[in-house]
């Protein structure tokens, strides 16, 4: 029987419960291996990679980062940059020549590979473009990826939009600036740049920060020209307090729900609270959002019943909220971002 295989990545420490949640959700997989340090092989018959991304967003699957159709795998770890350079041309005989195409290359854990990252991308995108396409590293419909594993080469070709991220492997990239008050700010600049949030949501609208001290979530709304009321009993970092649109209450997030008549456009919650605990906490506060407002919350998992804890949050949510998005992000650890919309 011919089956179809799909590359998937997610976090190294995700594996065995990124397994049990695609085989519990993907009825027609066959095989789900493991491959390198963050991906793995779906093996399905009939799924494509544009079926498990409609997939992920429906359910939602919470742990796949990057999705892509595999076309070739090679087992040749020690092999040099000249058979990277055939293995390119021959996996892409098959696609109409003349396309804009984007080129993404990445690792999955320690590899033997005699070359470097770079090498092989100057080297395939030559191939490529030998053979008539434009290339790039990002931005086109059309995306040829090359994962280098400790054991194999895989190339996959796949739309952009069926993707889940535009980074290779999903792996956001960000460096830390000047201006960062705290690490936690990856985690909400990430969501920015993998899901608009902000769609729908007038210019300078308000927004919400639930215990945001030391104010790294609060400045990141801010410099995007929300108005932020940021909630912790906690001090907040100068700076943060210096920037316009920047309210500070000095209270717990239950006191201010209890107290408070505004409406916001956004609301944030980064708390370290268990995962039914936070989901009670934004469906209390659906109330504070105007129509149609926009909620993210991450939802501490921990390492041990992650599934079961996943499904009951999501049950506690779907009260008050459509679950528009949900993913482990790359700067989220043991945890996961949801992005709610509240019903009109």
């Amino acid at each position: 029987m011919a089956t179809h295989k799909t590359l998937l990545s997610m976090a190294a420490d995700s594996w065995p419960v990124a397994k049990e949640e695609l085989l519990r959700h993907v009825e027609d997989a066959v095989d789900v291996r493991r491959v390198g340090e963050e991906c793995a092989l779906v093996e399905t018959e009939r799924s494509t990679a544009r079926d498990l991304a409609a997939l992920a967003l429906r359910v939602p699957l919470v742990f796949p980062r990057h999705l892509t159709n595999v076309v070739a795998e090679y087992d040749h770890a020690a092999s040099g940059l000249e058979s990277v350079v055939d293995f390119v041309d021959s996996a892409i005989r098959e696609m109409a020549s003349g396309a804009e195409v984007s080129l993404q290359i990445w690792l999955s854990g320690k590899t033997a590979y005699k070359f470097s990252q770079h090498d092989a991308w100057e080297r395939a995108a030559q191939v490529l473009t030998d053979r008539g396409y434009q290339v790039g590293r990002t931005g086109s419909p059309l995306v040829v990826s090359i994962c280098f594993t400790p054991k194999t080469a895989i190339v996959g070709v796949n739309r952009a939009a069926d993707s889940l991220s535009s980074w290779p492997g999903g792996e956001v990239r960000l460096s830390k600036t000047p201006e960062q008050v705290s690490r936690a700010e990856f985690k909400l600049e990430e969501l920015f740049k993998v899901y608009p949030i902000d769609e729908g949501i007038e210019p300078k609208g308000t927004a919400l920060d639930y215990g945001a001290a030391p104010g790294g979530w609060t400045r990141i709304l801010a410099t995007r020209g929300y108005a932020t009321t940021a909630v912790d009993p906690g001090d907040l970092d100068p700076r943060v307090l210096a920037l316009p649109g920047v309210r500070h209450e000095r209270t717990t997030a239950g006191n201010f729900l209890r107290d408070s008549t505004d409406r916001f456009d956004l609301i944030v919650n980064d708390m370290k609270m268990s995962p039914d605990r936070s989901s009670r906490l934004m469906v209390d506060s659906a109330r504070l959002l105007k129509p149609f407002g926009v909620a993210v919350t991450t939802l501490k998992t921990g390492t041990h019943h992650v599934l079961e804890q996943v499904d009951e949050a999501f049950a506690i949510l779907g009260a008050e909220y459509d679950i528009e998005f949900a993913r482990q992000l790359r700067h989220n650890r043991n945890e996961l971002t949801v992005v709610l919309r509240r019903f009109g």
